[in-house]
């Protein structure tokens, strides 16, 4: 490979040559708006040359990269662990008691809530938590844009202790739902920056598989709970630990992000170039990292050029498709929320609590939680072979699939010989959703939303897809409860009907952005179009 370009050279590439700089000196005002004013088209030319010298054999990878996403994939498995932990706290004798759901064997003076107020207050407890990540989301910019992806972690890791802390040590209801607000936005700031982060720091080549680690750890931290739930049901307090357990991984994270370097997107576009080799070196190769470099540093000029990007270029068509990809990301996690899998994954214990009873249904959970762990290194193994949009729309219909027999099961009055038989085929159908969830519409939404959106457009634009994310997660969640107790089998009708409509909209709408850079992934949303056939999946 040739030396790199010097950057101000290449900036000004394709400018007027040197003998009309002197023929123009009686003409200054003419030669100051030259030399003053930048030229788009040769600076994205030199792009696309750059990113034409790009080897694309080179698939290889320092191990580092792999620590450096599996600690940012900790606000993962802090996440899983609040939605195993909180979920199942709901069948626990120790927290029904201790807030009034049910009553002790020796309390006779006890008498415990109505149904509805325990459906208002279940739904609160989730809702609260996705309210307050929906309002993290929205913040994270502020820091994320100006600060670093870093301190945009640690301060939702931060946030998320105090809430957790709080969680566990609450003494009435009222305790319980404002620490959830306040875990719920460090856990929106973690999900809005720490899939950007990995996305950021990997290598094109391994973008898709580390950026998939989000998702895995939001799975084993479901697992870990559940595991630990089995023992913690039989403690009278032990629903403390349910929701304040992770504080151990928060600070971990916390911990471990000291030793990890800048993102080099965020320090290339503070012109903080040695900082940005420095990073490079620890996640690339010597011989990757000029290239990497440089291709940074066009990005990254081209953003100053065109400057801080308003709300206004974020929702505007002509900037890049940037309304399309914005109204594509936020589409993407609303579909993922709305096709019913928080709803499953929060309440599995209330759902097959009818059917096999407290302790059955803790188990139940836990075998569906493991399910969703191994289910996701699919993604892992072909997210970068097969690429993003195959793994959509073939996830989508194993959803599908599922869902449309759990809804007509969940239909039958059952009888009471019949009872368990119809609680193994909801078992059976749900474990069949979560492996197709889990190896597409879980890990490739956050993968695609990461990568989707330019540098100088990256923050805000994330920030609202996140933001969606949240929204439906917190209407889910409050929702849920109520509308299962008036028709379970009309809610998993619905989350039948949204999945079909987003895996159609993935097979006809979603461009294919694996093992691509920036202006490869920019050059996508200008050419993409919907035909039927598909002409291009990967």
């Amino acid at each position: 490979m040739s030396e790199p370009t010097d950057m101000t050279a290449v900036a000004m590439a394709g400018g007027a040559p040197a003998s009309d700089a002197t023929a123009a000196d009686d003409q200054p005002e003419k030669l100051e708006s030259q030399t003053s004013q930048p030229d788009k088209s040769s600076l994205k030319e030199s792009i696309i040359s750059h990113n034409l010298e790009r080897d694309h054999s080179d698939t290889r990878a320092k191990p580092f990269i792999w620590a450096l996403a599996l600690t940012a994939a900790l606000g993962g498995l802090i996440f899983g662990y609040d939605i195993g932990g909180a979920g199942a706290t709901f069948v626990m004798d120790g927290f029904k008691y201790h807030f009034g759901w049910a009553c002790a064997p020796d309390d006779y003076e006890c008498v415990p809530k109505s149904q509805r107020q325990i459906d208002i207050e279940t739904g609160l407890i989730n809702g609260l938590f996705g309210t307050g990540a929906a309002f993290g989301a929205l913040f994270a910019p502020l820091l994320f844009n100006n600060k670093g992806r870093k301190p945009t972690i640690n301060f939702g890791a931060i946030a998320f202790t105090i809430g957790a802390a709080l969680q566990a040590a609450a003494v009435s209801m009222p305790m319980l739902y404002i620490p959830r607000l306040l875990s719920g936005f460090g856990i929106g700031m973690l999900s809005m920056c720490s899939p950007v982060y990995i996305a950021e720091c990997a290598p094109e080549s391994h973008r898709g598989q580390l950026a998939t680690l989000w998702q895995l750890a939001i799975t084993s931290g479901i697992v870990l709970v559940s595991i630990l739930n089995i023992w913690l049901a039989d403690w009278q307090e032990g629903w403390r630990i349910s929701y304040g357990g992770n504080i151990v991984f928060s600070l971990a994270l916390v911990g471990l992000l000291t030793i990890m370097p800048e993102s080099p997107h965020f320090l290339v576009s503070n012109e903080r170039f040695d900082d940005a080799r420095e990073a490079l070196g620890k996640t690339r190769f010597e011989d990757q990292i000029d290239w990497e470099l440089d291709e940074l540093k066009l990005e990254a000029k081209n953003a100053r050029e065109e400057g801080v990007a308003n709300w206004g270029e974020v929702f505007d068509d002509t900037n890049k498709k940037m309304r399309t990809r914005v109204r594509t990301g936020v589409l993407l996690q609303s579909f993922q929320q709305l096709s019913g899998i928080n709803a499953i994954m929060f309440y599995a214990p209330n759902i097959l609590q009818d059917f096999f009873g407290s302790k059955g249904s803790i188990y139940g959970t836990l075998a569906l939680n493991i399910i969703n762990f191994f289910a996701t290194f699919i993604t892992i193994f072909s997210i970068e072979r097969f690429g993003r949009v195959f793994l959509l729309f073939t996830g989508g219909l194993v959803m599908l699939v599922a869902l449309i027999p759990t809804a007509v099961l969940a239909s039958v009055d059952s009888e009471e010989g019949s009872v368990q038989a119809i609680g193994i085929g909801v078992t059976v159908f749900c474990a069949l959703y979560v492996i197709g969830f889990a190896y597409s519409w879980g890990p490739v939404v956050w993968v695609v939303c990461a990568e989707m959106f330019p540098m100088r457009e990256r923050g805000k634009a994330t920030s609202l897809t996140t933001f969606s994310n949240w929204f439906w997660t917190c209407i889910v969640g409050a929702v849920f409860p109520i509308a299962s107790t008036a028709s379970l089998a009309g809610c998993f009708g619905f989350f039948a009907a949204v999945v079909f409509v987003a895996t159609t909209f993935v097979y006809l709408f979603l461009p294919e952005t694996a093992n691509l850079t920036a202006p490869e992934i920019d050059e996508q949303y200008l050419t993409h179009k919907a035909t039927v056939p598909r002409k291009k999946w990967n």
